[in-house]
C-alpha cells in the first residue's frame, strides 16, 4: 500500500493506507508520489437540495474551498434544487456565478459547469410545501417555476446561461465528461430509472481509450457501489453500456451516504463512486444509531434508541476533490462544515483499467481480503453503566449502556457489540447490535468520543450472568480483535 511499495509494485498498492501510525507518515502531496504530472482538478458534490436562501452559505463555503483548491470544474450529481422550483435553481445560480462570477476562478482561470439535474430538480409535487409557500408567497409564481419535463431546458439557460440538453458532453483540459440529467416520465420511466438517448449517445462518441473520462449520472448505476442496498437503483442499462468503457469512472448521488464508508468507491468493469450529500448525510441501513432515511428496522418490541448522527445543525456537508494524474487518479474525500480530510485519499492507478475486474484494486471482493481491519488500542476498556431512555416510540425503559473508545487503527467503519449469557456450562448470545460512531460523519482527526449501545432491561434482565463484548468492523465485514468485560451478574 502507499508508503510500503511503490508505484510499480502492483496496481493494489494503491487503494487506501493501512493503518494510522502508517497513515501518519503516508500523506505527502500527491505531486510527490510516483504518479506523474497533474493534468487537472475538479470538484465533487452532489444532493445540494438548496430550498431557500438558508441553503445558499454552505454550497458558497464548498465552492470557495473548491476554487482556493483551484479546481477547473465543478460536478454535481444532481438534486441542485429541492423542491424541484425553478426559484430555487436561480439561488444555485447565483451562489455559482458569486463564488465564480462569468465562469471564472478568483484567479481569472476558467471554471467548468458540470452540474446536472437530480430527481428533486424535475419533482412536480413539491411546489405547495410549506417551505415554499413561504418564501414564495403567489401560488402563481411557484407554479410557473416548476421544472418538469417541457420547462427544465428553459429554466436552466435562463439561470446558468447556457446552452442545455438531456445529456451533454463537455471537456475539460482534454479530459470527457458525459452528464446525465435526470428524467422521468414517458414510456417504461414513469419513476427515472434510466437515461433515454444514453445508449446512441455513446454510440455517436469516440472516447480516448489511452486516458480516464467520466461520467456523472444522479441515480446509482444498478449491481455497482454500495451493493444491493443502495436506494432506488437505476434499471441497470447505464452500466451495461458503461462496462464497454474500462477507463470510464462513473460519479452518482441521491442515497447521500457518507464518504466515511470504504463502499463509496468500486471497481468491475469500469468504477464508480457514490457522491456524498453536501446538504445532509445519511448511513447503510441496520445500525441501531444510524441515520438511514430507507432503514426497515423490524417493530418487534422494544423498539432500539435511536440516535441521529448528524451536525447538531441537523447537517454534515460533504463532498470530493478529484485530481487526475499522468498515471492516476486521486480522490480526497472532504467534509466542508469543518473542513477536516473524511479518511485516507483513494488513488486509482490508470494502469489497473487493463486488469480483469476481479483484480482492481477497489474491487469488493479484493477489499475483502486485502483492506485494513481495525483495531482498538491496546489497553482500551469497556465502560458499563445504568440509565433510562425512550425508545423510538417515546416509551421510557431502564437502559444498560456499554461505552468503549472508537478504533482508530485504522478508522472503523461500525461497532458489533454483543451481550453474552453464561449459564451454566453453557455461553450463548442474549443480544446483538450494531452502532456508529458518534463522529462518523466527520473527519476522522475527530474520531475521539466514546462509542455507545444501548440495551434495554428487557433485552439483559437483572440477575443473569453476563459479559459485554465490542469488536470494530470494517466496511466489508471483517472483524478486528474483540475486548470484552467479565462475566459478571
Amino acid at each position: 500500500m502507499i508508503g510500503r511499495r511503490g508505484f510499480l509494485g502492483a496496481a493494489g498498492a494503491f487503494t487506501t493506507v493501512a493503518g494510522r501510525a502508517a497513515r501518519e507518515d503516508a500523506r505527502p502531496p500527491v505531486q510527490a508520489r510516483d504518479i506523474g504530472e497533474e493534468k487537472m482538478r475538479f470538484g465533487v458534490l452532489s444532493d445540494i437540495h438548496i430550498t431557500t436562501t438558508k441553503q445558499q452559505p454552505y454550497f458558497e463555503k464548498a465552492l470557495r474551498k473548491l476554487d482556493a483548491w483551484k479546481v477547473d470544474g465543478v460536478l454535481a450529481c444532481g438534486d441542485l434544487a429541492d423542491y424541484g422550483l425553478e426559484q430555487q435553481l436561480q439561488l444555485v445560480a447565483d451562489s455559482w456565478f458569486k463564488v465564480f462570477p462569468g465562469g471564472k476562478s478568483s484567479d481569472g482561470r476558467k471554471v467548468e459547469n458540470l452540474m446536472h439535474y437530480g430527481d428533486h430538480d424535475t419533482a412536480q409535487a413539491y411546489w405547495d410545501l410549506p417551505i415554499a409557500r413561504k418564501a414564495w408567497p403567489s401560488a402563481e409564481e411557484r407554479k410557473r417555476g416548476i421544472m418538469f419535463e417541457g420547462d427544465r431546458k428553459a429554466a436552466w439557460e435562463r439561470c446558468f446561461k447556457e446552452p442545455w440538453a438531456p445529456i451533454q458532453l463537455k471537456t475539460v483540459k482534454g479530459y470527457d465528461f458525459v452528464l446525465s440529467h435526470f428524467t422521468r416520465g414517458g414510456p417504461d420511466n414513469k419513476y427515472g430509472h434510466f437515461m433515454p438517448g444514453l445508449k446512441e449517445f455513446f454510440s455517436a462518441h469516440r472516447f480516448d481509450s489511452s486516458k480516464p473520462f467520466f461520467c456523472s449520472q444522479h441515480r446509482v448505476p444498478r449491481g455497482t457501489v454500495l451493493g444491493p442496498s443502495a436506494a432506488d437503483l437505476d434499471d441497470g442499462k447505464s452500466g451495461a453500456i458503461y462496462s464497454r468503457y474500462p477507463n470510464l469512472i462513473a460519479f452518482c448521488g441521491h442515497c447521500h451516504i457518507s464518504c466515511s464508508s470504504e463502499k463509496n468507491i468500486w471497481q468491475g468493469a469500469f468504477t464508480c463512486v457514490q457522491v456524498p450529500s453536501l446538504c445532509y448525510c445519511c448511513t447503510m441501513g441496520g445500525r441501531e444509531n444510524g441515520y438511514c432515511t430507507k432503514d426497515r428496522t423490524p417493530p418487534s418490541p422494544p423498539k432500539p434508541v435511536k440516535t441521529m448522527l448528524q451536525h447538531p445543525s441537523g447537517r454534515t456537508h460533504q463532498g470530493m476533490l478529484c485530481i487526475v494524474h499522468e498515471k492516476a487518479v486521486v480522490l480526497r474525500r472532504w467534509e466542508f462544515q469543518y473542513d477536516r480530510q473524511m479518511g485516507p485519499d483513494w488513488v486509482i492507478p490508470i494502469s489497473s483499467f487493463a486488469l480483469a475486474p476481479a483484480e482492481k484494486p477497489f474491487s469488493y471482493d479484493r477489499r475483502t481480503q486485502t483492506d485494513p481491519v481495525p483495531q482498538f488500542a491496546a489497553g482500551a476498556k469497556i465502560k458499563i453503566s445504568e440509565t433510562t431512555g425512550k425508545d423510538r416510540t417515546g416509551v421510557e425503559h431502564e437502559m444498560i449502556a456499554v461505552e468503549f473508545p472508537p478504533a482508530n487503527n485504522p478508522r472503523a467503519n461500525d461497532y458489533e457489540v454483543t451481550v453474552e449469557l453464561r449459564q451454566g456450562d453453557i455461553e450463548r448470545v442474549l443480544a446483538q447490535k450494531r452502532v456508529f460512531s458518534p463522529r462518523y460523519m466527520y473527519g476522522e482527526d475527530m474520531e475521539t468520543e466514546p462509542v455507545k449501545c444501548l440495551f434495554t432491561r428487557e433485552e439483559v434482565p437483572k440477575g443473569w450472568t453476563v459479559r459485554y463484548v465490542a469488536c470494530p468492523v470494517n466496511a466489508f465485514g471483517v472483524k478486528g480483535s474483540p475486548i470484552a468485560t467479565a462475566f459478571a451478574t
